[in-house]
């Protein structure tokens, strides 16, 4: 918790779950929060994507806006392919939330954010079922947050299977189908969800170095390979 003071993200998460619809209210982990802010104050990513909607959609704009306040300061900048700097694509299937969370939120965050709603539906992949979002955005982000989406929003069956199923885990697949056009150097991580990150694992085509964290219940990937040249530069090559 000490962090999230010291870091001045702790006001704007009071000040959310003040204002977030009482039907929704939940207490954010603040283990959690850190680990996402220091990662994304760390590695200083320009574009990030992330599935499922909440807390952490206040505490990844908050570092990218603190990001970009240093970025400012640069008297140099390098010369960047990239059209959405310090901005955060949120994708959810819960259009309600979305609208609750995009009303609420902190004045001063919002232009880091875009709000984006999908449905999800079964399909399979290599004979295995899994889900996709309908209509994911067209980016290309250094890094990714996966927390969605709840298996009962996955529309559809396959021979009778559905994501409706209580006893089985959630299986989505948006990443395999964005990995051929991941820049190295992105970074990954998923919340809980063990058994869809062994899934991606053992499906991802290229390499990566992978830690899987039991104690916090959490694990990231993150594409090492050789740069692709001049231009894939990394926000924490520069500053």
């Amino acid at each position: 918790m000490k962090y999230i003071e010291t870091s001045g993200l702790k006001k704007y998460l009071d000040k959310f779950s003040k204002n977030i619809d009482s039907n929704q209210k939940v207490m954010y982990n603040a283990d959690d929060l850190t680990y996402i802010h220091k990662l994304i104050k760390e590695r200083k990513p320009f574009t990030t994507l992330e599935f499922g909607v909440g807390f952490s959609t206040v505490a990844i704009a908050h570092a990218l806006k603190q990001n970009m306040l240093k970025f400012d300061e640069l008297q140099e900048k390098p010369n960047l392919r990239n059209s959405k700097m310090f901005k955060h694509y949120v994708l959810d299937t819960n259009q309600y939330w979305l609208d609750n969370t995009k009303s609420n939120f902190p004045e001063d965050l919002k232009e880091f954010v875009e709000f984006n709603y999908s449905e999800t539906y079964i399909t399979t992949k290599d004979f295995q079922i899994c889900s996709l979002y309908k209509k994911i955005p067209d980016i290309v982000p250094e890094f990714i947050y996966l927390d969605a989406p709840d298996p009962k929003d996955v529309e559809g069956n396959i021979n009778g299977l559905t994501f409706n199923c209580n006893e089985r885990t959630v299986m989505s697949a948006d990443l395999l189908l964005m990995e051929s056009t991941f820049l190295p150097g992105t970074f990954i991580l998923v919340d809980g969800r063990t058994n869809n990150t062994r899934f991606l694992k053992n499906n991802f085509k290229r390499k990566y170095i992978f830690n899987w964290d039991k104690k916090f219940d959490r694990s990231t990937f993150e594409l090492d390979e050789e740069r692709l040249g001049k231009y894939n530069i990394l926000g924490n090559d520069i500053y």
